[in-house]
């Protein structure tokens, strides 16, 4: 068993809690590996070490049978189905399972989910989409969750599922689920999503977003973008905040971070300065410039030059 989820799933080492009994061991996988569901269980309590490499996926986890924990960073959190978990690949992390538990899970894609919430925002991420790792599947939205991930689930595992031989209803049924999710489980961008949004987005706000997509990186101020949007400053600021949840400025220094950030990554770390490069991209204040980027990519300017190299 340990042999198959290493290859199928991830690094997994297993540990029996007891002495006594045998393994009488059950998977299922279905799907892709950004985009699968399994089931897995042992006939005896156990503990699974994982620890892998970083990648982009995540995973959600229930127990819809027997009990298990879910242990990281020195938290434990409960397994049930009543308690989902949600985590990363990377860090290090423990599964407990009881000796009739049985495990669910989920994998999906981390970069397509930060997409897919951008296109439900109707604007770019300004910092990394992260998920709380508790699930509660008894309150309203985690009752809704569940329902959408036994029909997904449900769908990957029959055979003749039009979503497992067609990529365009695979697709479908991926983005579907993304939704879901999102509107389900607590995140960086949760507060943003529910918040009721206009039907539209003003022309004058589209008209300033262009205008400051072609000169991000010149001094620019909040009347001279209402001018070149025809537009008061005022109106500006109300059209911005009512269809983008954030001010012309914000926007402005969004985009100036996502420009900064893709050159520090494609620099020469030998040769390139952080410095010249937030200059670059319209940043005067290195401190406001250091403290904003860090924010929004959770690592400093260095330290994101200094990956370049590694990588």
């Amino acid at each position: 068993m340990e042999d198959v989820t290493n290859s199928l799933i991830s690094s997994h080492r297993l540990r029996p809690l007891t002495s006594d009994g045998t393994f009488d061991s059950t998977l299922q996988i279905q799907g892709l590996r950004d985009f699968c569901r399994f089931t897995i269980s042992y006939g005896r309590s156990v503990q699974g070490l994982l620890q892998d490499e970083a990648d982009e996926r995540m995973a959600f986890v229930m127990a819809p049978k027997g009990r298990g924990e879910f242990v990281t960073e020195g938290r434990t959190f409960d397994m049930s189905g009543e308690h989902g978990v949600v985590f990363h690949t990377g860090a290090l992390r423990t599964l407990k399972q009881s000796v009739d538990c049985e495990i669910s899970v989920l994998l999906m894609s981390r970069n397509k989910a930060a997409e897919h919430c951008a296109k439900l925002l109707g604007r770019d991420l300004d910092r990394e989409l992260a998920f709380d790792t508790s699930f509660d599947l008894s309150s309203p939205n985690g009752q809704s969750w569940v329902r959408l991930f036994q029909y997904a689930t449900a769908e990957l595992a029959s055979p003749h599922s039009l979503f497992r031989s067609v990529a365009a209803a695979r697709q479908q049924l991926e983005q579907t689920v993304l939704t879901g999710f999102l509107l389900s489980q607590t995140h960086t961008y949760s507060d943003a999503l529910l918040r009721p949004q206009s039907a539209a987005v003003p022309f004058y706000v589209k008209r300033a977003e262009a205008y400051i997509e072609a000169h991000f990186s010149e001094p620019l101020s909040l009347a001279e973008i209402a001018a070149q949007a025809g537009v008061s400053a005022r109106s500006l600021q109300n059209g911005f905040h009512n269809s983008r949840g954030m001010t012309p400025m914000a926007f402005l220094r969004s985009l100036r971070l996502r420009h900064a950030h893709r050159a520090l990554l494609a620099a020469d770390p030998t040769s390139a300065r952080v410095t010249e490069i937030a200059l670059a991209y319209g940043f005067n204040h290195m401190g406001e410039f250091a403290s904003a980027y860090r924010h929004a990519f959770g690592e400093t300017p260095k330290q994101t030059l200094v990956r370049a190299r590694v990588g």
